[in-house]
C-alpha cells in the first residue's frame, strides 16, 4: 500500500487514464455507437513495435497501480491469498486441525491478560498518572490464521464461547449456593451469640476456653468469606475478559469474511 501510494503520485489524474499503447501505435477507430464524446478516436503515432510494447507494459503498470490504490481494493484479501498459496499445500497437512487448539490458546491468552492487568495495577497503585491496558493483536492474528487455513467455520462449530458461558453459569450457581450456605451459617451464629449474651450466669471457669474457640471460629469464617469473595471476583474477571476476546474476534473476522470459505 505504501509503495502504491508513493508511485501513484506521479499520475496526474487516476480517473482519466489514457492508453499509451494506442497513442504510440496505430490508434483507435472512431466509435460506431455515436458516443464519440465519451470514447473519442485516438490518432496513433505509428512508432516502432518496441515502443508499442513498452507503452503496453506502461499501461499494465499504471492499471495495476490504479487497481491497488482504488477504494475497492481489499488488502486483507490480498494478504490472505498470498499465504494461502503457501500454507494450503500437502507440506502443511499438520495444520488441518489448527482450529482444535484455539480454545487452549484463548484460555492461555485470557490468563496472561489478567495477570498483566493485575501487575500493571500493582505497579501503578501509588502513581498519580493513569494507565490503560489493551491488546487486540491476538484476536486479529487468530482470525487471520483461521481465514488463511479456511477453518473459521470449523472453529465456530466447536461453539467454544457458548460452552464457556455455560461453564461460567454453572460456576456462578455453585458460588451462589456456597454464599447462601455461608449466609445461613452467619445467621445461625448471630442467633447463638445473642443467646450467649443474654445468659449472664454460667461457669466462669470455661470463659477462656470459649474465647479461644470463638477466635478460631472467627478466623475460619474470615478465611471462608475471603475465599468466596476472591472466587466471585475471579469469575467476573474471567467472564469479562472472555467476552471482550469474543467481541474482538467477531469484529476481526469481518475483515476476512469474503475470503474465508471452507473447502
Amino acid at each position: 500500500m505504501y509503495y502504491c501510494s508513493e508511485a501513484v503520485k506521479f499520475l496526474p489524474d487516476i480517473d482519466k487514464i489514457i492508453s499509451f499503447e494506442a497513442y504510440a501505435g496505430k490508434g483507435t477507430p472512431e466509435s460506431t455507437d455515436g458516443n464519440s464524446s465519451t470514447n473519442p478516436p485516438v490518432v496513433g503515432a505509428g512508432l516502432s513495435d518496441e515502443t508499442v510494447r513498452a507503452a503496453k507494459n506502461l499501461d499494465k503498470v499504471i492499471n495495476t497501480l490504479v487497481d491497488n490504490f482504488s477504494e475497492g481494493s481489499d488488502y486483507f484479501k490480498v494478504l490472505v491469498n498470498v499465504f494461502q498459496s503457501v500454507l494450503l499445500t500437502a507440506d502443511n497437512d499438520h495444520l488441518r486441525t489448527f482450529f482444535m487448539i484455539v480454545p487452549s490458546m484463548c484460555i492461555s491468552w485470557v490468563e496472561a491478560s489478567l495477570q498483566a492487568k493485575d501487575s500493571m495495577y500493582k505497579a501503578t497503585r501509588n502513581v498519580s498518572r493513569e494507565m490503560y491496558f489493551t491488546d487486540d493483536g491476538f484476536a486479529i492474528g487468530l482470525s487471520y490464521c483461521l481465514a488463511i487455513l479456511k477453518q473459521t467455520n470449523k472453529y465456530l462449530s466447536l461453539h467454544w464461547f457458548d460452552t464457556l458461558n455455560d461453564k461460567y453459569k454453572v460456576d456462578l450457581d455453585a458460588l451462589k449456593q456456597q454464599q447462601a450456605i455461608r449466609a445461613a451459617k452467619e445467621k445461625k451464629k448471630a442467633e447463638n451469640s445473642k443467646r450467649k449474651s443474654s445468659f449472664m450466669g454460667g461457669v466462669f471457669s470455661s470463659k477462656k476456653q470459649t474465647t479461644e474457640e470463638d477466635e478460631e471460629d472467627e478466623h475460619q469464617d474470615y478465611e471462608e468469606v475471603h475465599s468466596l469473595q476472591l472466587t466471585a471476583k475471579r469469575l467476573e474477571a474471567m467472564r469479562r475478559e472472555n467476552d471482550q476476546l469474543f467481541y474482538s474476534m467477531s469484529g476481526a473476522a469481518i475483515f476476512f469474511k469474503r475470503t474465508d470459505v471452507d473447502i
